[in-house]
């Protein structure tokens, strides 16, 4: 089972969900735990390492099961519906491709489950926003290249392209202050080295390159 099938067939309706729709007192610390979690769970699939991935699995579900709960507050609200829906499935598609030692796969997964999170959460403003959206854009690129750059050559453009837009709104943000210009500088060299990427081996370390800056830009906030 590849799980960029999935990806394909629930990318628009990921990339469109541009307005939080899962918040209520209790909600956003819930999430902000599994953002991490799920941000955990890629590198320990990655890593192959079978008792941390279990560990965190088992913490995302309960985390989505108290989710679950903290819906029954507001019933009415579809979207949210929708949303707990798709985050199940991914779960569902994580345990599925983890017990096949499918780790690539799961971690695609996984890293689906993040986005949905980021999208879902409430944040400070626009540019801890996109600077948690890069951090997902940076694992979407390493992650479809090592399953199959073939395969996901479509889908690999259109994060580049995601990439690129939301690098341009936090550069603008960051060169406000001009202390910032080196990160500047060293985020538009990065997209434009990924752009120009001639090779998957390149493209997977060049977003590799990428995540780490961005917690660089995270820490400049």
């Amino acid at each position: 089972m590849k799980c960029y099938q999935y990806v394909c067939a629930l990318a628009m309706a990921l990339m469109l969900s541009t307005q939080p729709s899962m918040a209520d007192d209790n909600v956003p610390a819930t999430l902000a735990d599994m953002e991490q979690h799920a941000e955990q769970i890629v590198g320990a699939l990655l890593a192959r390492d079978e008792a941390t991935s279990r560990a965190l699995y088992l913490q995302l579900t309960r985390e989505m099961n108290l989710l679950d709960r903290q819906a029954l507050n507001n019933p009415a609200d579809e979207r949210r519906s929708r949303e707990l829906l798709m985050a199940h499935s991914w779960m569902r598609v994580i345990a599925i491709e983890t017990g096949d030692k499918s780790w690539i796969e799961a971690a695609v997964a996984a890293n689906q489950l993040s986005g949905m999170i980021i999208q879902a959460s409430h944040f400070p403003g626009l540019m801890q926003r996109d600077v948690a959206w890069l951090a997902y854009l940076a694992r979407e690129m390493e992650l479809l290249t090592l399953e199959d750059p073939v395969a996901n050559a479509d889908l690999l453009n259109l994060r580049l392209l995601t990439l690129e837009s939301t690098w341009q709104r936090v550069g603008s943000e960051l060169i406000k202050n001009f202390k910032n210009k080196p990160l500047l500088m060293e985020g538009d060299s990065l997209v434009a080295a990924m752009k120009a990427s001639k090779s998957p081996a390149e493209t997977v370390v060049l977003a590799r390159k990428m995540l780490a800056f961005n917690g660089l830009v995270e820490k400049a906030l």
